[in-house]
C-alpha cells in the first residue's frame, strides 16, 4: 500500500478505499481542420455536454468524499482526546460533547498554523538580524578607515593652523626684538660707513703721523730678526666692538691720521671705537684718544676745512658716535683725523676704529 501523506487524508484526498481521488482527467483529443457541416458541430456540442456533465458529477464525489474523510477524522481525533483525557490526572477541561471536540480539533489546527506562522516570523526577523550583523561587519571593516582619514584630515587642518597662528606670533616677536636690538646696538652700525678697507677707502702713509714702535721690542725667529708691523689701515677694518691689541698706535698723545674716503659724500657724522675700562687688563684705557678734531678736503691741494671737535668719553661705550656742524652743500673726499690729546699714556696713543658717515654727494646730486 502506497504512503499516504497526513496532511492529504485530513482534507479528504483520499477515498474511502484509500486510493486517491482524480479531480480531472485529461483527455488527448486530436485537432482537425473544422468543416462547415451540420453534423461536425453537433457532434462537438454533444461532447462537450457530456463531458460537463461528467466533470459536474467527478466534482460532486469529491466534495462528498472530503466531508465524509473529514468526519471520520474528527471522529478519530476525537476518540484519540478521549483517551488522553481519561490517563490524564485533571478531567474537569475534558470535552462533553462532539463538537467540543471539532472545536478542539480546528483550535488545534489554527495552532498548527499560527506555529507556522510564528516559524515564518523567526525566519524573517533572523534574516533581517544576520543582514544587519553584515552590514555592522561592513561598516567596521570600511567605515573606520574613512573615519580615520577623515579626523586625520582634520587634525592636519586644526594643525596646520595652529602651526601657522604660532608662525605669525614668532615672527611679531622677532620683528619687536630686532627693533629692540636695533635700540641697543651702536648708532653707528645703523649708518653707512665711508672710510671703510672693504670699500676702497685708504691711508695715505705720507700724510699721516709715524707708527709708534717701541724701544727692545724685537725678536728672533730662527735666528733671523724679525719685528711685528703694525699698519695704520688697521683702523679702517671696521669691527664692533673692537678687540684688545687690534690697534694703530702712534707715538706721544698729539698725532694725526689721513684718510681718502670711498666716495666723495657729505660728512654728518664720525665714531671713534676704544675698547672699554671692561675689557682692558689694566682696567684703564689712558692710550685713548680724548680730544680731536676733524678736517675735510674734496682734493689734496684744497686747504683744510674746520668740521668740528669732540672728546671721546672713557667712561663711556665702546663705539661713540658724534655729530659734527652742517656745512651746507661741501662735498669732501678725504679726511683728516687729528688727535689733541690722550686720557694720560705718556708714550703712545692708540685708535681702534675711525668711520664717518654721511650721503653720497652723487646720489644726492641726482
Amino acid at each position: 500500500m502506497l504512503r499516504r501523506s497526513t496532511r492529504l487524508v485530513s482534507q479528504g484526498y483520499y477515498d474511502n478505499e484509500g486510493l486517491p481521488i482524480i479531480s480531472y482527467k485529461e483527455q488527448l483529443n486530436r485537432v482537425f481542420k473544422s468543416r462547415s457541416s451540420r453534423s461536425s458541430s453537433c457532434r462537438s456540442r454533444a461532447e462537450s455536454t457530456s463531458y460537463l456533465e461528467r466533470h459536474k458529477t467527478s466534482t460532486r464525489n469529491i466534495h462528498n468524499n472530503i466531508i465524509t474523510n473529514m468526519d471520520k477524522n474528527i471522529k478519530s481525533y476525537k476518540d484519540s482526546k478521549q483517551k488522553s483525557d481519561y490517563d490524564s490526572e485533571s478531567n474537569t477541561n475534558r470535552p462533553s460533547n462532539s463538537n467540543e471536540i471539532g472545536d478542539s480539533y480546528r483550535n488545534d489546527v489554527n495552532n498548527t498554523s499560527s506555529n507556522r506562522h510564528r516559524n515564518s516570523r523567526f525566519s524573517t526577523i533572523f534574516n533581517q538580524n544576520v543582514f544587519y550583523i553584515l552590514f555592522c561587519i561592513i561598516v567596521l571593516c570600511f567605515g573606520f578607515p574613512c573615519r580615520e582619514e577623515f579626523l586625520l584630515n582634520k587634525l592636519n587642518k586644526e594643525t596646520m593652523t595652529n602651526f601657522e597662528s604660532q608662525v605669525n606670533t614668532l615672527s611679531e616677536e622677532i620683528l619687536r626684538l630686532n627693533k629692540v636690538l636695533n635700540s641697543l646696538q651702536p648708532v653707528a652700525d645703523t649708518m653707512p660707513n665711508f672710510a671703510l678697507e672693504s670699500q676702497d677707502a685708504r691711508v695715505l702713509l705720507d700724510r699721516s703721523s709715524q707708527t709708534y714702535s717701541k724701544k727692545g721690542g724685537c725678536a728672533y725667529l730662527f735666528g733671523i730678526f724679525c719685528k711685528r708691523t703694525v699698519h695704520p689701515w688697521t683702523v679702517l677694518r671696521g669691527g664692533s666692538p673692537p678687540t684688545v691689541g687690534r690697534c694703530w698706535p702712534f707715538e706721544g698723545g698729539r698725532g694725526h691720521l689721513f684718510i681718502a674716503l670711498s666716495h666723495p659724500v657729505y660728512i654728518s657724522h664720525v665714531t671713534l671705537g676704544h675698547i672699554s675700562k671692561n675689557l682692558s687688563p689694566t682696567g684703564t684705557i689712558r692710550s685713548a684718544p680724548k680730544t680731536f678734531s676733524v678736517y675735510g678736503m674734496n682734493t689734496l691741494d684744497d686747504k683744510e676745512t674746520y668740521l668740528g671737535t669732540s672728546q671721546f668719553d672713557q667712561d663711556g661705550d665702546a663705539t661713540q658716535t658724534f655729530e659734527l656742524p652742517d656745512h651746507g652743500t661741501a662735498v669732501f673726499k678725504y679726511v683728516k683725523l687729528q688727535v689733541e690729546s690722550n686720557w694720560g699714556h705718556p708714550d703712545y696713543t692708540c685708535l681702534y676704529n675711525f668711520r664717518v658717515h654721511g650721503k653720497l654727494a652723487e646720489v644726492t646730486d641726482r
